[in-house]
């Protein structure tokens, strides 16, 4: 077992991975940690990310990987395809939250004193 730690290209995201062997399947890369989304859940809906029996994220490379040298690239390609996505899942976020709150603020400003609509 190797556990590494990897920082993305643009400095913005930091990984850590548990790379263990598996006679059946090769070595495998477990994502320990990623970086934590506070507008939604999408840890599930991450691209090539599965979990085993066990309930431990990994990354779903669908080749075996036969060496910790070839697991150990996974881990760092993997961190920097899901960089861009996840900086377009937060992106969407923000513009939810702004479109909700124009409404909400809309909405107060249609309103009277009393409650009633103008």
């Amino acid at each position: 077992m190797a556990i590494m730690d990897y920082r993305t290209r643009d400095g913005l995201a930091d990984h850590g991975f548990s790379i263990e062997f598996q006679s059946d399947n090769g070595w495998r890369v477990y994502i320990i940690f990623q970086p934590v989304n506070h507008r939604q859940d999408d840890t599930l809906h991450v691209p090539y990310q599965c979990v085993d029996n066990n309930g431990r994220r990994y990354v779903d490379w669908p080749a075996r990987l036969e060496s910790l040298g070839d697991a150990k690239t996974v881990a760092e390609l993997w961190a920097e395809l899901v960089q861009p996505y996840r900086r377009t899942q937060e992106q969407k976020g923000l513009y939810v939250e702004l479109i909700n709150r124009y409404l909400c603020a809309q909405e107060k400003s249609n309103r009277s004193p009393t409650g009633r609509q103008l």
